[in-house]
């Protein structure tokens, strides 16, 4: 039997938010018992961008699971690369900055994978690609998870809504350096200051030094990430080259790794589709007009009728990689 989805028409935040409550209704059946906990994954934006989904939407579902008998609470990971968002804190303080803060959402926000994305466990996932996916530790203790993901275009993917939300968007960062790179993290020289807090960090003893500089040995390296995190300089870097195809397939296997066994809502949000994610630091146009939210309780179903409503935008911004790769993978596993 196929999966349902729901629509939302609405071009207009006022729209949305007042039908957003009998969206999420269609998809909660019944109330939650034992006031089970409830995490809402969101993207909070990085700093200069301004076309995240806006807090407001957070706000509505955090009481809508209230009424329905959950303790909600919003959470999001630290990112792989150096930002506003690659620490606990400064990911928090951006956050609050950009209307995400306890008092005005209602509930509290976790950063999931600790202080500096160091923080995971290892999920059996037996895929293609992925056998144990590296994912933000505390994923293991939120029963319910309620997906706000933003569709907008993605140079890796082609685009990205719930299925990478639910995979990079919950990794750890050693589980989105899996994703994105073939080979390990490396020292640049020129910019090492000797101060060794990678070295103190490494937990396989994979930093050595050679004359003056650190270097990471890749036979001992298990590619946690751990030195990306407290490198005061930025001096450890990372090779971008993965394939997008097999980085598609990585990250529905990692979605897989997130959300099997959980009980899951997932709500796809079209509006600001933006040519690139949210993580990008600048203000991108739209493009396209806004659509309105589709919903299941299905990732697999939600992804492909959103992108079914703008394939010919998201094609036309990212013609050298295949979205469909994603999906039918997603749909395989």
């Amino acid at each position: 039997m196929a999966s349902k989805v729901f629509f939302l028409p609405g071009k207009n935040q006022q729209t949305l938010l007042a039908g957003l409550p009998r969206l999420l209704a269609k998809l909660v059946d019944g109330d939650f018992s034992n006031k089970k906990l409830c995490g809402i994954k969101v993207h909070f934006g990085e700093k200069g961008n301004k076309t995240f989904i806006p807090a407001d939407y957070s706000r509505v579902a955090v009481e809508f699971l209230k009424q329905k008998g959950a303790r909600p609470f919003l959470f999001e990971t630290s990112t792989l690369y150096y930002g506003q968002r690659g620490n606990a804190i400064d990911h928090l303080n951006l956050a609050h900055r950009h209307g995400f803060s306890a008092d005005k959402i209602g509930a509290p926000i976790l950063i999931i994978d600790g202080m500096r994305g160091e923080d995971f466990i290892e999920v059996p996932v037996n895929g293609q690609l992925i056998k144990k996916a590296r994912l933000g530790a505390l994923i293991a203790e939120i029963p319910a998870l309620l997906g706000f993901s933003h569709f907008k275009g993605h140079m890796l993917s082609g685009f990205g809504a719930s299925i990478k939300n639910f995979s990079m968007g919950t990794a750890a960062r050693a589980g989105k350096l899996e994703m994105h790179s073939l080979t390990k993290p490396w020292i640049d020289a020129e910019k090492c200051i000797n101060c060794g807090d990678c070295q103190r960090q490494c937990p396989a003893d994979a930093i050595e030094t050679r004359g003056d500089a650190f270097v990471i040995v890749e036979s001992k390296c298990t590619g946690c990430a751990g030195c990306i995190g407290v490198c005061p300089v930025k001096a450890v870097r990372i090779n971008w080259d993965e394939a997008a195809d097999s980085a598609s397939k990585k990250m529905a296997e990692y979605a897989l790794a997130t959300l099997q066994g959980k009980e899951g809502f997932y709500t796809n949000f079209l509006i600001n589709v933006t040519k690139e994610c949210d993580c990008w630091g600048q203000v991108m146009e739209p493009m396209c007009a806004d659509v309105g939210i589709l919903a299941s309780r299905d990732p697999v179903a939600v992804d492909p009728a959103c992108f079914d409503r703008v394939e010919n935008v998201i094609r036309s911004a990212h013609p050298e990689v295949d979205p469909e790769i994603q999906l039918a993978h997603a749909d395989e596993i």
